[in-house]
């Protein structure tokens, strides 16, 4: 019974570290209680009726919890294995020692070895996701159908070659090794697959970095040839004006003014001139994403203003969610306001001693929706297949410690605020 108990927790523990969520759900306490009862139910008809019934109630419980068929069955693939490598890894050496295999000795056993692969799981897929720069642990379609194929092998060694012949020691340990060796096979084509996408994502982050510093560099020219350009101008008004004070031609020299000069005021408060204070951010991946996104924003008629007194050089988070979280939030602030009459898009960022704030503002068109229901998965007032937009960027910003989200609506404008704090 206490072995039963200690299995099922272990099963749990391995699908809350699998699905990186390790909040005890009520599903949870189902699982347990169902399982346990379904367990003492079949022992009375055998070994392989408690695999069996086990492992569908398992499955059961992983569907619940997922909402996804192929993950339910690589998670119950990785966890089976898991605690079938546990299991046999103990049974061997207290088969090998002659020791009883009905003690307290055991169940301890067993349940220290789970704890330590338990805690040996959660730090490889940690360090699997720093390294991952796709930053989410994902099995392709080739994995899971390895998971699948695995899961039926191993039902079908178990129960062929252990509990129809009487869990022979031999058979144990020929299991125990094919076990391993799928282990090794998985993880080495996990490690390359992530390899590959992630040198995949670099050349592709190095392309839109090259493109995103060319089209930056053709604004600077061009600012500059209007700089030489106005520099030309502003000598021959200062001519134009010495030559009307000369003659005291004040008529003259006030429709000069209205003709020429106002002009050049208007053209200079243009936003194309509101874009100096970008220069201030230090890293050229959020540079490159405000730059582009205003730039795009501004070709579509909007008015766009960009502020930041001071240089901000490190931003105290990983700088590529930084630019995937301003990447969605400015991509949903372009689409709210392009077909705004007069749409307009604020941008600023704050740096004190203790925080970077970063503020993204835009005019609304609707102003009934609330905020708690913009963020629900699917949501969008803008057709179908849409709205995940602010579930990700929320899931971004959580996985970062020390950055925050705020979502709100001020008036008539919708505002999103990104605070990081710089300390510890």
């Amino acid at each position: 019974m206490v072995i039963i108990f200690i299995q099922l927790w272990m099963f749990i523990m391995y699908t809350k570290i699998l699905t990186r969520d390790l909040h005890f759900k009520y599903v949870d306490l189902l699982f347990l209680i169902m399982n346990l009862g379904v367990t003492l139910f079949m022992m009375k008809f055998g070994q392989l009726a408690v695999i069996t019934g086990g492992l569908v109630a398992f499955v059961i419980y992983l569907l619940l919890l997922t909402r996804s068929f192929k993950t339910s069955i690589a998670i119950a693939a990785i966890v089976y294995s898991i605690e079938i490598l546990i299991d046999h890894s103990i049974d061997i050496v207290f088969r090998i020692m002659k020791l009883d295999e009905n003690t307290w000795v055991f169940n301890s056993s067993f349940l220290l070895m789970g704890i330590i692969l338990a805690v040996g799981l959660y730090f490889f897929l940690q360090s699997d996701l720093e390294h991952n720069l796709q930053k989410d642990y994902q099995l392709s379609s080739t994995e899971m159908i390895f998971m699948s194929i695995v899961l039926i092998i191993m039902i079908f060694l178990i129960t062929v070659t252990e509990v129809m012949q009487g869990n022979n020691l031999k058979n144990i340990i020929y299991n125990f090794v094919i076990i391993i060796l799928f282990a090794i096979m998985f993880a080495s084509v996990h490690i390359a697959r992530i390899k590959a996408m992630n040198k995949d994502l670099e050349l592709r982050e190095q392309k839109a970095r090259s493109e995103s510093t060319n089209r930056y560099l053709i604004q600077i020219e061009q600012h500059y040839n209007e700089l030489r350009k106005f520099r030309h101008e502003y000598q021959n008004t200062l001519l134009s004006f010495e030559e009307y004070l000369r003659t005291d031609d004040l008529e003259g020299l006030k429709k000069y003014y209205n003709t020429y000069i106002k002009p050049i005021s208007v053209d200079l408060n243009q936003e194309k001139y509101k874009f100096e204070d970008i220069g201030r951010i230090g890293n050229k991946e959020i540079k490159g994403v405000v730059f582009n996104k205003l730039y795009a924003a501004q070709l579509d008629g909007i008015k766009v203003s960009f502020e930041a007194k001071n240089e901000i050089k490190d931003f105290h988070m990983d700088t590529l969610d930084l630019a995937l979280a301003m990447g969605i939030i400015m991509d949903n602030a372009i689409e709210e306001t392009r077909d705004q009459k007069h749409g307009t898009i604020q941008v600023g960022l704050i740096k004190s001693n203790a925080e970077i704030i970063i503020v993204v503002q835009n005019s609304l068109r609707k102003n009934d929706i609330p905020v708690w229901k913009m963020k629900e998965a699917g949501f969008s007032s803008k057709g179908s297949n849409r709205g995940f937009g602010l579930k990700n960027l929320t899931e971004i910003i959580n996985r970062n410690n020390g950055a925050t989200l705020e979502t709100m609506k001020l008036n008539n404008y919708f505002l999103q605020k990104i605070t990081i704090s710089t300390k510890g």
